[in-house]
């Protein structure tokens, strides 16, 4: 009993360990497919976006004032992403923006003009109060992409084409993956500023986590797992994918166990009434099978006892294993062959014995070893008298 239920605590634990370590593994899979599946939508979602901005380009190379001013409307109106949209000059004047923003600004100082004059860009995360949604102006978070665009005859650089991103559908576009994967998603910049916090609890990441993060780069658009002391955090700090220009930002996928199905308390419950039932079972079977092959050999076992003592005692034969019928059929060979040699009297002892026991004693006197001296010479002295006259 104390070897089956040691075995029990042994398997109970060894499985324990192990499906603990599988729920890890688990978690740990979910965060690294997770935020790929997070890191895939969103590169999707951008490039859409980053395709529009070049296609209008393209589009507006030798286009008039009117149409325009049609591609900046059509732009906002698409699928609400860009908050607005905006054509300058070599000049750095705005002179087409949606809804007739912003025009006639200078922006010349902006670095998403500057920038843009030699290439595709991408700006600071910063809010604005000039930007209307839904015919209102209101103050927005935005993110800033531009390009410039081409004269379509000569190639020249005929000014700088901007889309301002809303940030707060970058938000839900990743709060959507949150809810769908349950990975919390932390956008920081190099200088660690955050941008965007999918958690329930905002707040400043672990010192540790930190840290760690910054002492190696990851792989091209892959998260590598970090210290798990604190939770369960992955790190990329090449969430964008190379086709778009570089964001200049962390992120950290982080493991949201508030939402996530646990389902290891089950399985040890389960685990436990299964290994608490076969204990059970093997005990009951081990005390059966005890019972059916150690009563009979107890039994003989007195029978034995009693023969040595003298009391005869026909054995029971016991077919329960190999070595009960043995040794009860020994057991009827030993009492035949003494039955055979010492005969039974009427209380069960053997005549011989009585015999033995029934004999008087011998007498000192009696023995004529034992006369004494004077006996011995009167004897000598005295010889017996002829019969006859005959000596």
């Amino acid at each position: 009993m104390t070897s089956v239920i040691c075995v029990a605590v042994f398997i109970a634990a060894s499985v324990t360990h192990r499906a603990s370590q599988a729920q890890l593994q688990l978690h740990e899979d979910i965060v690294l497919r997770g935020a790929d599946a997070i890191g895939l939508s969103f590169n999707t979602a951008l490039k859409r976006e980053w395709s529009s901005l070049n296609a209008i380009a393209r589009g507006i190379g030798n286009a008039s004032q009117k149409d325009i001013d049609g591609f900046m409307d059509a732009v906002v109106q698409a699928g609400g992403q860009v908050a607005w949209a905006g054509f300058a000059n070599l000049d750095g004047t705005i002179i087409s923006g949606s809804n007739r923003l912003r025009e006639g600004e200078d922006v010349s100082e902006r670095r998403w003009f500057r920038e843009g004059l030699h290439g595709a860009t991408v700006g600071n995360v910063h809010s604005s109060d000039s930007l209307m949604y839904g015919g209102n102006s209101d103050q927005a978070s935005i993110l800033n992409l531009s390009t410039q665009v081409l004269n379509n005859d000569t190639g020249e650089v005929v000014g700088v084409l901007i889309y301002s991103l809303r940030m707060d559908w970058i938000l839900s576009l990743l709060a959507q993956a949150r809810d769908q994967l349950h990975i919390d998603v932390v956008v920081q910049t190099r200088e660690g500023a955050t941008i965007i916090d999918t958690r329930g609890n905002v707040g400043p990441l672990p010192d540790a986590i930190v840290r760690q993060a910054s002492l190696g780069q990851s792989t091209a658009g892959s998260f590598r797992l970090l210290d798990q002391s604190e939770g369960l955090y992955a790190f990329t700090s090449d969430f964008i994918s190379d086709t778009l220009p570089d964001f200049g930002w962390d992120v950290f996928a982080v493991l949201d166990r508030d939402n996530l199905t646990d389902v290891l308390p089950g399985l040890l419950r389960s685990l436990i009434t299964s290994v608490a039932i076969a204990t059970l079972f093997v005990l009951v079977t081990t005390l059966l099978a005890l019972r059916i092959l150690l009563r009979p050999i107890e039994s003989l076992t007195k029978t034995a006892t009693l023969v040595a003592n003298g009391e005869y005692e026909y054995p029971i034969e016991s077919r329960s294993s190999n070595e009960a019928i043995m040794l009860s059929r020994a057991l009827v060979r030993i009492q035949r062959k003494l039955a055979h040699s010492q005969p039974l009297n009427s209380n069960g002892g053997s005549l011989s014995q009585e015999q033995d026991t029934s004999r008087p004693e011998k007498r000192p006197s009696e023995d004529s070893n034992d006369l004494d001296e004077p006996a011995k010479r009167q004897a000598e002295a005295c010889p017996p008298t002829r019969l006859g006259g005959r000596s």
